[in-house]
């Protein structure tokens, strides 16, 4: 059972942890593979990233259950080229096979200067910024890129074409990492699972119905397409990054990736891990000295006002969540304890 922190209606990060693993390896996972998962699923939620945290584990029970995930699945190397690398994630968890490639595109990068490792057959990979982050705690550059299950149409459509095909671009240096990650639709469709699970409206300008019509109800935009941020901006975006990873991968690609909530067939999803080792085209020190007053520029710009980075807002609710712990709806805290 889960633990509360100090913090009244807070629950423990590690409590919550052990229980996301207790959950896996009740379901054939083993403790390894299960930590990988619970440790990306954890790190969404301490940053306040709900849509893509532990809430997600009844879905991803649901898949091992109906044969959907195999939970012993390793990444194969399918093609190696030195500084790219294109990885089977022979239908394993999403999260296992994102951790590897951030590996190997380090590994990459610190030998050669840059690694590019593309994956295919894979599930829900999680927050992004979890692996950028990964690769900036090495002293490196990440990019990451990601295909979805179709929620957008192409702009001037009506049917969902596209999915909501997420990046994250992290960033280096002195004073703490800057980490975007964003989708490419005005919201992720996790929040608006979130808030359908929870009964609530969705605030205008976020999704469209069957139809085509604006709409405010969580339900309605799950049954029809999500908006891309900056119209034919953000759909140019999610074109972009559904070819550097699912056309070029040889795997699935735009309707062809399933939801994971969809269980009749496997996933499929798609992305690419980019490591840069930045010290081979800036040097180190001035490179710290020059962000620094980027950084200051950046919150002078607000004449009084709190300015935040990419990623910080973030980051600052990851050290509050470990002192006092994690705030879960309590229908997620339910959905968990019925697994067990």
């Amino acid at each position: 059972m889960l633990e509360k922190a100090k913090h009244k209606d807070r629950i423990d990060v590690a409590s919550l942890h052990a229980l996301g693993v207790q959950i896996l390896k009740k379901n054939g996972v083993g403790k390894e593979l299960a930590d990988i998962v619970v440790h990306t699923l954890v790190e969404a939620d301490k940053r306040g990233v709900g849509s893509h945290g532990v809430a997600r584990l009844p879905s991803y029970v649901k898949r091992i259950q109906t044969g959907l995930i195999d939970v012993n699945a390793r990444p194969r190397v399918v093609k190696d080229g030195q500084t790219l690398v294109l990885l089977d994630g022979r239908n394993g968890f999403g999260a296992v096979a994102g951790v590897h490639a951030t590996q190997q595109a380090a590994a990459r990068a610190n030998s050669l200067g840059i690694g590019w490792v593309t994956v295919r057959n894979s599930n829900h990979i999680g927050m992004l910024a979890h692996y950028a982050r990964l690769l900036v705690q090495r002293g490196l550059v990440g990019i990451v890129v990601s295909n979805a299950s179709p929620a957008v149409a192409a702009f001037g459509g009506k049917r969902a074409t596209l999915g909501t095909n997420p990046i994250s671009i992290g960033v280096p240096g002195d004073g703490g990492p800057i980490i975007l990650d964003m989708a490419t639709t005005v919201v992720a469709r996790g929040k608006i699972r979130r808030a359908a699970a929870e009964g609530k409206p969705i605030a205008p300008g976020l999704a469209l119905d069957v139809d085509g019509n604006p709409t405010t109800d969580a339900e309605a935009a799950l049954q029809g397409t999500l908006a891309s941020v900056g119209g034919a901006k953000g759909y140019s975006l999610a074109i972009m990054i559904d070819l550097l990873s699912g056309l070029v991968s040889g795997g699935k690609f735009l309707t062809e990736v399933r939801q994971v909530t969809d269980l009749s067939g496997f996933a499929g999803v798609c992305f690419t891990i980019i490591a840069a080792d930045i010290g081979r085209i800036s040097d180190r020190d001035a490179y710290s000295e020059r962000l620094l007053e980027f950084r200051s520029r950046i919150r002078q710009s607000g004449e009084g006002a709190e300015i935040y980075l990419p990623g910080e807002i973030e980051s600052q609710r990851a050290s509050e969540a470990e002192k006092i712990g994690i705030a879960l709806p309590q229908d997620v805290v339910a959905s968990l304890e019925a697994l067990l």
